[in-house]
């Protein structure tokens, strides 16, 4: 027998529920842009029942053969078909009949519609916030929009969406891929997992409330997420440990892996006690234990306390350091990786280095695809390449921002939209370059707030506020120190030396 949980309700699931909403928000009439409305026009049939459409929609049915069928008959055929869809797309974006004649006019119409435009840049977003959806596809989908070819955009999406996405669904007696992602590597029951989920999937509760009985009910599942939520900061604004420890203890008693190896990190960074042996010792006996429930992140740590002392021993151990990265690597885990390249980068290796960064880079981490980038703009290994940094560098862009690599957006603004890049003909951008400069600087670079002045002093009488909250942040740095006079010297030049004198003196 089957149960279907609602897992439609996350907005960053790319599911057929929520492309019906952006669908609905992008359209310039609501009244024609119901949910059955637009479930006709994305498969091109005339009508379905409101009650059929609802269960595709939210998350109790996967997408049927017959609709699916559709879109594998697209495939087949290239494509061929498929404008109708995007002529019914741009009839419930724009609330009106469009009488385009073939494929080239709907495509040419595509590129020149807002709504059209801003659908794909909302659709990508989605993609791109959904961990399942793979990283090739999502930067595949950025380069197209660049290339404002919207009809591409949205033959990807759907069909991605529509053939290969997993639906959002639990089987009891075939658990699907969320089911054993989350149980991965531990035997913790199914039923409280499952208690979890239905928590989560429910509308119109007070969910704060409901996971907090839930934790204390003894829910390992409940407990865990409100320990990372505490240690996160995420329920009041700044980290609370020892609630985070609370909580995730409850988690810990019951073998929960990853709420284990938490509580390890906490002793070890200090954050449950100021006691130096204290935090090492209780630091590694829980790393051991989360290591023999089987957490990769834990075998990770563990090499790290090994290169770095941070053992009960009190000494480096590089060959033990190494074992244990080289074990957490096998499973592909994208950190086992990046300390091996760092090692071994060290070491003066680079080569080997690099190769490591590449495996990373390779699962799309984003600091390692950052550092792919660095090697080939500087040429350290293998030779120059301007074309594959570019590359890295934005595949690093397309994770979800809490994973952002800083440097990043920073390395693209300076090097190759700042100024443009005749070797791959990119044309100066200074729009693109402050965009992700202020990423980089909203993410914690303060160089980013160097170049950002640099480009406001090119027309200083109209950016004289802009340039002035960039100084008060670069200010509290301590890379201010270091570019404090050759920012006075540029400014002297200038009539903000006046106005920004008690911030450069």
């Amino acid at each position: 027998m089957r149960k279907y949980l609602k897992l439609n309700n996350n907005d960053n699931q790319l599911s057929l529920g929520n492309i019906c909403r952006i669908i609905k928000n992008n359209s310039v009439s609501k009244i024609f842009a119901g949910q059955t409305d637009i479930f006709c026009a994305l498969f091109n049939i005339d009508t379905i029942s409101d009650s059929t459409v609802n269960n595709y929609c939210i998350g109790y049915r996967s997408i049927g053969p017959d609709y699916k069928n559709i879109y594998q008959t697209f495939e087949k055929n290239g494509y061929k078909g498929f404008e109708n869809i995007a002529l019914n797309i741009i009839n419930i974006l724009e609330g009106n009949i469009k009488n385009l004649e073939n494929e080239e006019e709907i495509k040419k119409y595509l590129t020149q519609s807002p709504q059209v435009s801003k659908l794909c840049l909302d659709l990508y977003n989605l993609a791109k916030n959904d961990i399942s959806v793979p990283r090739t596809l999502t930067s595949e989908i950025n380069k197209l929009i660049v290339q404002k070819n919207y009809y591409e955009v949205l033959e990807k999406i759907l069909t991605y969406a529509i053939l290969v996405k997993p639906q959002p669904i639990y089987i009891d007696d075939n658990r699907y891929e969320l089911v054993e992602n989350i149980l991965n590597d531990t035997n913790i029951s199914v039923k409280e997992l499952e208690k979890m989920l239905k928590l989560q999937m429910q509308d119109g509760i007070n969910y704060t409330y409901s996971i907090k009985k839930l934790s204390r009910e003894g829910n390992p599942y409940a407990s865990f997420e409100l320990g990372e939520m505490e240690y996160k900061g995420a329920m009041t604004g700044r980290p609370r440990y020892i609630e985070s420890y609370k909580y995730l203890k409850v988690a810990e008693e019951k073998n929960h892996p990853r709420a284990t190896w938490l509580i390890a990190k906490m002793f070890l960074e200090g954050k449950l006690t100021s006691d130096k042996e204290e935090s090492i010792e209780e630091g590694f006996k829980y790393l051991k234990k989360a290591e023999n429930l089987g957490s990769t992140a834990a075998i990770n740590t563990l090499g790290t306390c090994y290169l770095t002392a941070q053992n009960p021993n009190h000494q480096t151990d590089e060959d033990k350091a190494l074992t244990y990265f080289h074990k957490a690597a096998s499973h592909n885990y994208v950190y086992a990786f990046n300390n091996l390249g760092k090692y071994y980068e060290q070491k003066g290796d680079r080569k080997t280095a690099f190769n490591y960064y590449l495996k990373s880079a390779e699962l799309e981490e984003s600091w390692a695809c950052n550092k792919v980038g660095e090697y080939y703009r500087l040429g350290l290994y293998p030779e120059k390449n301007l074309s594959k940094a570019f590359n890295y560098y934005n595949i690093s862009l397309d994770v979800p921002l809490e994973l952002l690599n800083p440097w990043a957006p920073f390395n693209l603004a300076k090097y190759f939209y700042l100024e443009g890049n005749l070797e791959l003909g990119l044309e100066p951008n200074e729009n693109k370059a402050i965009e992700y400069f202020k990423l980089s600087a909203q993410k914690g670079i303060p160089n980013a707030y160097e170049e950002l002045i640099y480009i406001y002093l090119k027309k200083p009488e109209t950016n004289i506020s802009l340039i002035k909250d960039c100084l008060t942040k670069l200010s509290k740095t301590s890379y201010y120190d270091k570019i404090k006079d050759k920012l006075t010297e540029k400014l002297s030049k200038t009539k903000i030396i006046i106005v920004e004198k008690s911030i450069l003196n």
